[in-house]
């Protein structure tokens, strides 16, 4: 073989390119080239801040600094009457306005040094003759949206990277741009979402929603035919979005009723009645129209739910009439399901037919602290049987723990929505949650005592856990709720007469004043 190459000879290899000679106008070509490139491409990436530098330039040359504080003082006062005017299309517009000043001050000044020191860019080594470089690529950011309380940005994912990746960031990420909290949450393809968490909003009192007590009225005809002379549809409707408090983003906290259940873990002073109480609150105005049907289970003898005695259609105490009251709902599940089947997928609640909510306070003393036997056998095949089957047909199932444990709550899995309050060990979210919770942000464990009734939720299908505040539901304001929402015995028929008290501002001028202070709204816990 080497006589072989000695023959033809091996070619010389180069070990450095050959240079070319470029014109100078070809080279000044091309940088100015690339800068007006580099312009456009700024102007563009710039394209709402450069046109209103530029007016905003031109009206100063035109009529003076006085035209300038002149324009500015008249934008201020249309700003004014606008938000006096339409106050929801004025919030859209400074939102936007308030995304785009902190994208331009806040990240996109901090982006490069943040990706570059959380691994997040990407370089490649490029050579250059006898140095090496690298071309360094980093995400971009899409959009922005901004509240009072946090920012979301959207960030198209570079190639080979994935949201966890991201995940494990969140913490860095979080240092670099002074925030509470970050959570990454992501999308089919392509993108992320970065919840930069500034401003905790849920330290101050969260207010329950105004009392509504003259709901829809539903009379029958003659002839027997219902017909709703309010809004039932809206009823209906508001039960998949039950108001319970606040969201951390401001938003309001709502829960699904119908079609699923609810379960809500937290440890003893987490807040678990605030929960309670605000869902039974919510649900007041259906179970007025007699739409819903409140069957509620305290197993410590009525201490936290007999207040609310008069809203409830059947209230059990004791493990034996709990464990009766399982049975029926068993039973009304069964025959509901036998007549709905191949009718609907879902039960529609009417006044003849409501929709049934199963109150458990404390599930744990049904599932691992009953020493009767034979009780305890009945509730674990009831229990299991309404959580599994119970959705469609219109018996849903509203329970409450302190212990997630699995030898605790066996079926805990059976639950779509579920709240974690603060909880005393740091594994106890992931139950209550799902594997890997606490790691997407749901800490419960780190929830201080003082904060009562915030927690953690996670609806089925939903990536991320959501941090939350139930309001708090004083004893006078249980009173309020139960005088305003009382079934009448009429409701079961469909009909709902016209109560008036606590209609106005000043519960004083009524003789049913609770609070003595003629205070309308609760504190929160």
């Amino acid at each position: 073989m080497s006589r072989i190459n000695g023959d033809r000879g091996i070619p010389r290899i180069p070990s450095r390119p050959d240079k070319m000679r470029v014109p100078m106008w070809m080279l000044v070509l091309a940088v100015a080239g690339k800068g007006l490139a580099l312009g456009v491409r700024w102007c563009w990436r710039h394209r709402v801040a450069v046109p209103v530098a530029l007016g905003l330039a031109l009206f100063t040359r035109r009529f003076g600094t006085l035209g300038l504080a002149a324009l500015l003082v008249a934008l201020a006062l249309v700003a004014v009457v606008w938000r006096r005017l339409h106050a929801r299309s004025f919030g859209w517009l400074a939102r936007w306005v308030w995304g785009r000043v902190r994208l331009g001050f806040v990240y996109r000044r901090r982006w490069r040094p943040a990706m570059v020191h959380s691994g997040l860019a990407i370089r490649m080594p490029a050579s250059n003759g006898d140095q090496v470089t690298f071309d360094e690529y980093f995400p971009r950011i899409r959009s922005i949206r901004s509240t009072r309380a946090v920012d979301v940005l959207r960030v198209e994912l570079l190639p080979g990277q994935t949201p966890e990746q991201w995940a494990d960031a969140a913490e860095g990420l979080r240092h670099v741009f002074r925030a509470r909290r970050c959570q990454v949450q992501g999308e089919p393809s392509r993108f992320v979402r970065l919840h930069l968490h500034h401003r905790d909003t849920l330290t101050t009192p969260v207010e329950p929603a105004g009392l509504d007590p003259s709901g829809p009225v539903i009379d029958h005809d003659p002839d027997g035919d219902v017909t709703a002379t309010g809004e039932p549809d809206r009823l209906v409707g508001d039960l998949s979005a039950v108001r319970v408090g606040r969201r951390e983003d401001g938003e309001p906290w709502t829960l699904p009723v119908r079609g699923t259940h609810l379960l809500i873990a937290g440890a003893t002073g987490a807040g678990k009645g605030s929960v309670l109480w605000s869902v039974i609150r919510g649900l007041g105005p259906a179970v007025r129209a007699g739409l819903v049907e409140l069957w509620v289970c305290d197993p410590k003898g009525g201490m936290e739910l007999a207040f609310g005695e008069p809203l409830f259609t059947r209230f059990a105490t004791t493990t034996e009439a709990i464990a009766d009251l399982l049975d029926d709902a068993v039973s009304v599940m069964q025959d509901r399901t036998a007549r709905l089947r191949g009718v609907t997928r879902l039960h529609t609640p009417t006044p003849g037919e409501p929709l049934i909510v199963l109150v458990v306070d404390e599930i744990a003393s049904l599932t691992a602290y009953v020493t009767d036997r034979d009780v305890k056998k009945r509730i674990g095949a009831a229990l299991p049987l309404l959580l599994s089957q119970g959705r469609a047909p219109g018996v849903v199932v509203l329970a409450a723990v302190q212990d997630p444990r699995k030898e605790v709550l066996p079926f805990r899995d059976l639950f779509p929505v579920r709240v974690a309050l603060r909880m005393t060990e740091t594994e106890q979210a992931d139950l209550v949650l799902g594997s890997g919770a606490r790691d997407r942000g749901a800490r419960a464990d780190e929830i201080p005592v003082s904060l009562p009734g915030v927690g953690y939720v996670l609806h089925e299908g939903q990536p991320e856990p959501v941090r939350v505040r139930a309001s708090f539901i004083d004893d006078t304001e249980i009173s309020r709720t139960v005088w305003s929402y009382r079934p009448t015995p009429a409701a079961g028929t469909g009909w709902t007469p016209d109560l008036d008290p606590y209609r106005d501002n000043d519960p004083a001028d009524h003789d049913h004043d609770h609070s003595g202070d003629g205070s309308w709204w609760g504190e929160v816990a």
